[in-house]
């Protein structure tokens, strides 16, 4: 047996000890604290967002690789160097990303943007990449422009091979490009697709020709269009002619090929297409004849797309014809794509004519053929309140509490509300509890990524890394976008069909309480409801301090400078007519207009919310002309569907403001 001399020994300790310092050293670069790590990925989105990208990318580099943020660090580094205009360096750090982070949920999308950079001068490599993304989970749109780009890479491929492809090869090469223009026509590559597909195949088929002349036309490129068109069959073509003629001005053209068309052609094209065509025809009359040229269009009309003219004709029809055209089109197109308004414009007009027979059937029909339509709580309030009218109170509790319980924040949910609890008002007095918009959601636990991102604040990752839109509205909230906070979560929820309970955080996002201390102060002074002057804030400008409508009106309550200023002077408030954009003066002379109008129209205040949007002469004679027994009866008979979905909102708005914060 061997036994060590004290040389030896020495010798180990030495190499024990050199690779302890370089491990050492190692864990040195590598690790670090993760405040640390914290402070320099805070430093370089700095630089980012101001512009300093040249620093921004040092900064990012220096993320140590054992932190949760270096993959978006490497990400970040791509788009500085893609802001400096180094796709070398972009395109090294795209790959950099999902070679060593291939779980990593954005490392899809850079193989993508890593192939965008690639097709020119390394398609192979760029098609390997493009290949890959098509098999993944990653979001449609990737896949659809992916499939695009593998496409023109093998028609380059083919075009200048003296190879023999096969048929199928080439048939996939055109259905790639057919699948992007039929589901993007107007996208960002769509013009290139079409481009592509014209120089792989100058002689395609007529249908396929008219798909890349809609992308040219989309895009603003008249010419292109019409030249395309030229070698097309005018069955394929007659619809997206007539509108490129519209576009350049030749409206005989446009008259011309659409009422040959809807006769003719009508089942050889698109719907969208033959829909623009009929509305392009319309635009060529004045507003006060649409219902003559409707008529006129449908009269020539067969085949696909007659049930279009026939809702137009009668939406414009005359109040005495619109029940009787409602009946034709229903009962003509009873599966068709507009049967379910024409249902419903039935029921309301039977409502209006006091037709309560009919309208019991039209409610029953609707809610029998369509038990997911949007329209249904309308539908079932008025089934609720028809009930009353037979005096069935059991099944017209039901009808009200089923809207209440499957769809809480709706108008006719408010409506329900108040009818079951016998309210004689539009609103009532309580108080609201203020409750701050939060993260939508539980807050991220200490080591999950997404608690990494909100403690750097990187938004931008967030959002990409969630892409979930009430994490995105709330991302748009702290940074003081307001307008787009709202939109945003409104049309998330709205997508919702079991909406989640009151107490839920992402209702505050729908419905937030900004500028409510000024809001609570002056509706207070002016004897108004504050939460209907939170809705009517959030209707007119969704809370937007510098909304200014097309016609002028301003600010967050839209006034405008001539009403304000007349009232400001009544009250002794003088102002330059720039001021209106100052949220506290705005609320207080919304809130002193709206107190006068109320005061004026016996105050009620769903005739002062009419009144806001359609003018106090308006409601002061419908109020005098509608035959109505109650206030649904007249907000339903209001005459200008403008003024009348405004109601509805405003009162859906207040409803969820007392819903979501009435204290308890």
């Amino acid at each position: 047996m061997y036994v060590l001399k004290n040389n030896d020994k020495t010798i180990i300790k030495i190499i024990i000890f050199i690779v302890c310092l370089g491990l050492g050293l190692l864990f040195a670069h590598v690790y670090q604290p993760q405040s640390k790590t914290d402070k320099i990925y805070q430093n370089a989105l700095k630089d980012y967002n101001n512009g300093n990208y040249q620093n921004s990318y040092y900064l990012f580099s220096k993320v140590s690789f054992t932190s949760s943020l270096k993959p978006f660090a490497i990400y970040r580094q791509a788009l500085c160097a893609k802001a400096l205009g180094d796709e070398a360096s972009e395109l090294k750090n795209y790959q950099h990303l999902f070679n060593n982070f291939p779980n990593f949920k954005l490392s899809t999308e850079a193989r993508y943007l890593a192939g965008q950079l690639l097709v020119e001068d390394n398609p192979n490599l760029a098609y390997k990449y493009f290949n890959k993304v098509t098999k993944s989970d990653i979001d449609e749109d990737f896949k659809v422009a992916s499939e695009y780009y593998k496409a023109r890479i093998t028609a380059s491929k083919i075009r200048y091979s003296n190879k023999i492809f096969s048929r199928k090869k080439v048939a996939d090469v055109e259905k790639s490009f057919r699948n992007y223009l039929v589901k993007y026509p107007d996208g960002r590559l769509a013009v290139n697709a079409a481009a592509n597909w014209k120089k792989f195949n100058p002689n395609m088929k007529s249908k396929d020709a008219v798909l890349t002349a809609r992308a040219y036309y989309l895009a603003g490129n008249y010419k292109e269009t019409s030249s395309i068109l030229s070698k097309t069959k005018k069955e394929d073509n007659w619809a997206l002619l007539a509108a490129n003629s519209y576009s350049t001005h030749d409206y005989q053209k446009t008259k011309n090929l659409t009422e040959e068309g809807v006769a003719k052609f009508a089942d050889s094209v698109e719907e969208r297409d033959y829909n623009r065509a009929v509305d392009d025809y319309l635009l060529l009359f004045e507003p006060q004849d649409k219902y003559k040229y409707s008529s006129k269009l449908l009269s020539l009309a067969k085949g696909k797309g007659k049930d279009y003219i026939w809702s137009i004709k009668c939406e414009t029809s005359p109040n005495s014809e619109k029940r009787a055209c409602y009946e034709g089109l229903y009962s003509n197109y009873p599966e068709g794509k507009y049967a379910q308004d024409a249902l419903l414009n039935l029921l309301i007009i039977e409502i209006n004519q006091k037709d309560f027979a009919n309208a019991r059937q039209s409610a029953r029909s609707f809610m029998a053929k369509y038990p997911d339509s949007p329209y249904s709580p309308l539908v079932m309030f008025w089934a609720g309140k028809i009930e009353q009218k037979y005096h069935n109170t059991l099944l017209a509790a039901k009808y009200f509490q089923d809207i209440v319980n499957n769809y809480p924040d709706s108008y006719y949910a408010y409506r329900s509300f108040w009818i079951m609890k016998g309210v004689a008002s539009s609103v009532i007095n309580t108080k609201l509890d203020y409750k701050p918009v939060i993260y939508p959601y539980r807050y991220p636990d200490k080591g999950d990524i997404l608690y990494s991102l909100l403690e750097v604040k990187d938004y931008d990752m967030l959002v990409k890394f969630t892409r979930d839109d009430f994490i995105k509205s709330w991302v748009e909230y702290e940074r003081g976008n307001y307008a787009k906070s709202v939109v945003i979560a409104r049309d998330a929820m709205a997508d919702i069909k079991l909406k989640p309970v009151k107490s839920d955080l992402r209702w505050r996002l729908v419905y937030p309480q900004n500028y409510y201390r000024q809001v609570k102060n002056f509706a207070d002074q002016y004897k108004n409801n504050d939460a209907l002057m939170m809705a009517v804030i959030r209707e007119e400008s969704s809370f937007n301090p510098e909304a200014q409508s097309g016609v002028g009106a301003i600010g967050l309550m839209q006034l405008m400078p001539s009403t304000a200023h007349d009232i400001g002077s009544k009250h002794g408030i003088e102002f330059n007519t720039s001021y209106l954009f100052n949220p506290e003066l705005n609320i207080k002379l919304g809130n002193l207009y709206y107190s006068t109008i109320k005061g004026m129209l016996e105050d009620k205040d769903v005739s002062a919310i009419a009144a806001y949007n359609g003018g106090i002469g308006s409601v002061s004679r419908w109020k005098t002309t509608l035959k109505y027994n109650d206030t649904d009866e007249f907000v339903e008979q209001i005459p200008y569907d403008e003024t009348k979905n405004y109601v509805i909102k405003v009162f859906k708005s207040y409803w969820n403001y007392t819903r979501i914060y009435q204290s308890r």
